[in-house]
């Protein structure tokens, strides 16, 4: 073939920017280079195959470097990058390469020193005017360092030697460099090291379980993990998750949408401005006089309680919220008089009685749940609010005003002027029975106006925020969010983050690292055996750990659960003692691993496999799995499980209960005093909504979960072989075929 120096160029030229991060990219990287140096062409022209072997060998040198905690990009770039993404440590766009080899001009006095900031890839340029610490002092003022949180840099113009012809540090002579193989560079690549947290934590557990608590044994146990930790690292990182990315995929829409898009019907249309609607008018030249609205709100929280709302977290405003089961209607937290027309309305009082009714189980308030009750329950609410019935209708006593309406008497419940009356009564009748005269604390500060009470007090501490946590997103600052996963910071409210965290790219981004984080955790995710879609569970603890979100399994990793059997392990290890659970749950017998048919010379070796060995884990995990065909109640209401036929009915195991619609199965499952545990509030929701989605596809596949491990397909009518699930016997081609042109694919969140 006929080739020339510029069909080279141009071949090089098309490499996307490849970083020796990757070791995919390294070896894509080299081989591209050995096959260009030994190329016929190449080799008839001396200076050019001379220019890149010294770049070949420069990049072996760099990636072979020691840097002690720090990942630094070196990075063959192209003319097709822009100047600012070529501000990289060595970067060089391959048209540069013709006229360097011509003239060859650098010399020593052009050389200079740089630091490369690790957080942004920005050279930092140094000069004599300028001390070091003000000039790297500056770039950490700008705006591009400071959602980042590391403060490092690395002066790279000593230790690196380059070729003559490269245009960065040039003055630096080019020196002979070993050449190295691409099995060598495996074997470098930097270790993990332990979260100081994780350490904190483990260091804590292994005081309280081992025997022997002197600086020697816990160091040792500690040696012992890391070692673990680093093969397993080692080994997680090659493998390939493409595959099953689908089974960590995160719910993506704030319930706000959810509200939108799966409820039948919904009152509350008014949250578009949630965000700013607290911030009214400044009053004019008034006498500020501020009033206790704490008990106020706690008489309207007690309120919706009774009425067994579900107090919740709100996905996209991070603020309390309302959820009414019984009529599946949901509001924010600053909307009571929505919220509050809501529970005095005909339709919630038909609802909730009805329910209340047919389900025992659930304790009320009051000895009946008929109407009648629930609207003496409204009416003695009212009563504390100062407003009582009269012959010519309702009528407010401190404020001496006639209310003609039921909604007329909400708006004047939370009317200022009523409220401002109401606090000050409040105030007068606590000091008058307190002996000491002191304030509660569950009054809170006082305030001005109902509205600023409203934005400033109450709103809850969520350390824990599923959405943050699922998208691997670190909050930087008051307004802006950045994502680990496609290294950009979100700017802006919080619906900024939601739209971010829908696109495919993130979603592409995220699942791999959801996955690594999994593994290197000793944990797996799982798919339900008489439901549709995923959980995730814990291959080394000895209680079976099944739970339905990302969010609780990184809860599970930081749990003293979950510490104490590491510090267990260890302590087997160090003392080489004999633990018959331990045994047990890995299927070791006489020093012999069953599933991985290794012999071990003492426990030490034995707990290493256990903790180091994904294929070992997945198996434990397999055979967890198989003890416990969990559907996705049994998941979320840690082994109470629910029988259902179709979809259309459910029968409740503890109580033998029937229930025919799925508000009436949740009201059951998240109120009922037979279960010892039940859905935190925050999953509540979320439950919800995988539930009815669950329950359609059930129906639509005409399912029959008639006893806890069977699980019968009508339309194959037959129960689902072994090794299947609900969802895998849908995709399965007997099923598709018995089911003719009638079939119906998964939903998309299904296998999103």
């Amino acid at each position: 073939m006929a080739e020339n120096v510029e069909d080279i160029t141009k071949n090089i030229s098309e490499l996307t920017v490849l970083s020796f991060r990757k070791l995919d990219d390294v070896k894509k990287l080299a081989k591209h280079f050995t096959k260009i140096i030994n190329h016929p062409i190449t080799e008839q022209s001396p200076s050019i195959q001379r220019y890149l072997k010294n770049l070949q060998e420069t990049h072996k040198r760099i990636i072979f470097q020691k840097r002690d905690s720090v990942e630094v990009e070196y990075i063959f770039t192209t003319e097709k990058k822009s100047s600012l993404q070529r501000q990289r440590f060595n970067s060089l766009p391959v048209s540069e390469v013709p006229e360097l080899l011509k003239n060859e001009f650098i010399a020593v006095e052009n050389a200079r020193q740089v630091h490369i900031c690790t957080d942004c890839d920005v050279e930092i340029e140094l000069n004599d005017e300028e001390p070091l610490m003000e000039s790297l002092q500056k770039h950490f003022n700008l705006e591009v360092h400071l959602p980042k949180l590391k403060r490092e840099s690395i002066d790279v113009a000593e230790p690196v030697i380059l070729p003559n012809m490269s245009r960065r540090l040039s003055a630096l002579e080019c020196g002979e460099m070993p050449v190295l193989s691409l099995e060598q560079l495996r074997l470098r690549n930097p270790v993990e090291k332990l979260d100081r947290n994780l350490c904190s934590k483990l260091t804590n557990m292994l005081l309280k379980v081992l025997p022997d608590t002197s600086e020697a044994s816990i160091a040792e146990a500690l040696k012992i993990y890391q070692e673990t930790y680093d093969k397993l690292c080692q080994d997680v990182s090659n493998i390939d998750f493409t595959n099953q990315t689908s089974s960590v995929a995160p719910i993506i829409m704030s319930i706000r949408d959810n509200v939108y898009q799966n409820f039948s019907a919904d009152a509350n249309k008014n949250t578009d401005n949630d965000e700013n609607e607290q911030s009214p008018e400044k009053p004019k030249a008034q006498t500020k006089k501020y009033r206790y609205y704490g008990p106020i709100e706690a008489s309207i929280v007690k309120l919706l309680l009774n009425h067994k709302l579900v107090s919740l977290v709100d996905d996209r405003t991070g603020k309390l919220a309302f959820f009414c089961i019984a009529c599946e209607y949901y509001t924010l937290r600053f909307h009571y008089d929505s919220v509050l027309s809501h529970v005095f309305s005909e339709t919630h009082v038909h609802n909730l009685s009805c329910i209340m009714q047919s389900d025992k189980h659930i304790p009320f308030l009051m000895s009946e749940t008929t109407i009648e009750s629930i609207k003496e329950m409204n009416a003695k609410f009212l009563s504390g609010h100062n407003i009582t019935a009269t012959a010519s209708g309702l009528n407010c006593r401190l404020c001496k005003q006639n209310i003609e309406t039921a909604e007329a008497t909400i708006l004047h419940l939370l009317d200022e002027k009523h409220l401002a009356m109401l606090s000050d009564d409040l105030y007068l009748k606590m000091k008058a029975t307190s002996p000491n005269g002191q304030i509660p604390e569950e009054w809170g500060p006082k305030d001005l106006s109902w509205s600023k009470y409203l934005a400033s007090v109450g709103k809850p501490v969520n350390n824990r925020d599923h959405v943050i946590i699922e998208n691997f997103i670190k909050p930087s600052g008051k307004v802006g969010n950045f994502c680990t996963c496609c290294d950009m910071t979100l700017k802006g409210p919080r619906q900024v983050l939601f739209n971010h965290i829908r696109q495919k790219k993130h979603l592409r981004n995220a699942a791999p690292k959801k996955l690594a984080l999994l593994y290197k955790n000793y944990c797996r995710p799982s798919e339900y055996y008489a439901s549709f879609g995923n959980f995730y569970i814990c291959s080394i603890c000895p209680e079976y750990v099944a739970v339905p979100s990302f969010a609780n399994i990184v809860e599970h990793f930081e749990s003293n659960e979950h510490m104490e059997t590491v510090a267990k392990l260890l302590r087997l290890a160090v003392n080489n003692e004999v633990d018959k659970q331990f045994a047990a749950l890995n299927k070791i017998e006489d020093l012999k691993c069953v599933y991985c048919n290794f012999d071990f010379r003492d426990n030490r070796e034995a707990v290493k496999h256990a903790l180091s060995n994904v294929y070992h884990q997945s198996a434990v995990a397999e055979t967890k799995l198989n003890a416990n065909r969990a559907d996705i109640i049994s998941v979320y209401m840690k082994g109470n499980y629910i029988l259902h036929s179709e979809g259309a009915s459910f029968t409740c195991v503890n109580c033998n209960g029937v229930f025919n619609s799925i508000r009436s199965l949740l009201m059951h499952l998240v109120h009922a005093e037979h279960f010892a545990y039940r859905p935190p509030a925050e999953c509540t929701f979320r439950y919800y909504l995988e539930l009815k989605h669950n329950i359609n596809m059930l129906a639509k596949n005409k399912y029959v979960y008639y006893s806890f491990g069977r699980f019968k397909c009508g339309v194959c009518d037959a129960d689902i072989e072994e090794g299947e699930n609900a969802k895998r016997h849908v995709l399965s081609p007997k099923h598709r075929e018995n089911m003719g042109a009638t079939y119906i694919n998964e939903d998309a969140s299904a296998v999103e």
